[in-house]
């Protein structure tokens, strides 16, 4: 069942929401892109950065298709282990942890579908950056892959330490898996368990306005879209 305000909390989540006063954050996050970046070939950093201003920081997808920047699969151990350590930087462990969980359904995917099915391949997460990292300018980041888009804007370096976390997106499929060694995983047993619980807890006549339809829609409805809407 698909609820207008579940949809419009979802809609919320992906509008740009500004992190004020978030000097420690962007000062890690600053230091992890360095790092990071630094371990990249010149051809390596040439692909994964973008102008602050390009298009492409506004392009997001939250399904398995061609990106820019430069995935996993890519990367030697060294900018593997960089990478994580910049991602652990944008996210909460907690965060990070459910990032990482939905990364590895492309595995179970994989078994599930046969090649029946898109590629599915957890070396096809990506990193890219849109400007330079740096104290005093703005500049920002982005880590995407099937079921996950996450976005930053650090506005102005530490001087403002204004921080954009927009869109950020998790998805999960299968939302609970059935057999294999990741059995019984829920990537979003948290959303999930709080959205059934929202619509069980509704009156009848609340429940009448708020379901849209009595079988789950295909795709998302908002898409990827700038600004959401159903």
């Amino acid at each position: 069942m698909i609820l207008r305000a579940l949809l419009l909390l979802v809609s919320l989540a992906l509008l740009a929401v500004p992190l004020w006063g978030q000097e420690g954050v962007s000062t890690s996050m600053l230091k992890a892109s360095r790092a990071f970046l630094a371990t990249l070939t010149p051809e390596q950093k040439a692909r994964s950065n973008f102008p602050f201003n390009s298009d492409e920081r506004f392009r997001w997808f939250y399904t398995p298709v061609s990106r820019k920047g430069i995935p996993f699969k890519e990367m030697t151990e060294l900018q593997k282990k960089a990478a994580m350590d910049l991602l652990r930087a944008g996210l909460s462990e907690k965060g990070y942890t459910k990032a990482e969980t939905i990364r590895s359904l492309e595995d179970v995917l994989r078994e599930v579908e046969q090649g029946s099915g898109p590629t599915r391949d957890t070396g096809l997460y990506f990193f890219t950056f849109f400007g330079e990292p740096s104290e005093s300018t703005s500049w920002g980041w982005r880590y995407e892959g099937h079921h996950l888009s996450q976005n930053w804007t650090i506005v102005n370096g530490k001087s403002v330490s204004a921080i954009g976390s927009s869109p950020q997106f998790f998805g999960a499929n299968p939302a609970e898996v059935r057999s294999g060694p990741l059995k019984g995983k829920r990537a979003l047993a948290g959303e999930e368990d709080l959205g059934r619980s929202l619509v069980k807890s509704l009156k009848t006549v609340q429940r009448s306005e708020a379901v849209l339809s009595g079988s789950a829609p295909s795709e998302i409805l908002t898409s990827n879209q700038r600004k959401a809407a159903i």
